[in-house]
């Protein structure tokens, strides 16, 4: 989830970061929906989550031997230590997680919560924010893409004077 949040990438990319990826000080992407080639700063920083990528990939790495970022730190049922994760099981780890965040801060989700791909949106949001390029960052041709992206889905106040 850091990695997506501090990315932005889709959840397919996430699930297909290498280690070997990150070299000259950079995370090389390349997004698996659009071919756009993305060299993501080991530096980047999201001082709004207290987060930098060269940290977070830094703890991927644990006591299992693995080629991918993303991986089963211990075997679970037909998956070895060390095997990438699927697609599904992101989704519902990121699921498990956001409900439990959930219930301890005592927030409700209603019929449609939070999905992965949401950390999409958010990291857009955070980043500019922040000052960088979302559009870049999501690696996103058009402007109006990215503008869906920034699009808070309605939790921000309106001020009116």
């Amino acid at each position: 989830m850091e990695l997506a949040v501090l990315t932005g990438q889709r959840r397919d990319d996430i699930a297909s970061m290498l280690f070997k990826d990150v070299r000259d000080g950079f995370l090389h992407v390349v997004q698996s929906k659009t071919g756009a080639r993305l060299r993501i700063s080991t530096e980047l920083r999201l001082n709004s989550v207290g987060l930098d990528l060269s940290t977070v990939i830094k703890q991927c790495r644990d006591r299992v031997l693995s080629q991918h970022l993303v991986h089963h730190a211990q075997a679970s049922g037909r998956a070895k230590a060390g095997q990438p994760v699927v697609l599904d099981t992101l989704s519902s780890a990121f699921a498990e997680a956001r409900d439990k965040a959930g219930a301890k801060l005592g927030i409700t989700f209603g019929r449609q919560p939070p999905s992965f791909h949401e950390q999409r949106s958010l990291a857009a949001r955070l980043h500019e924010l922040e000052g960088r390029d979302a559009q870049k960052l999501l690696g996103h041709r058009s402007a109006a893409m990215t503008d869906v992206y920034r699009d808070s889905r309605g939790a921000e106040w309106i001020d009116v004077a």
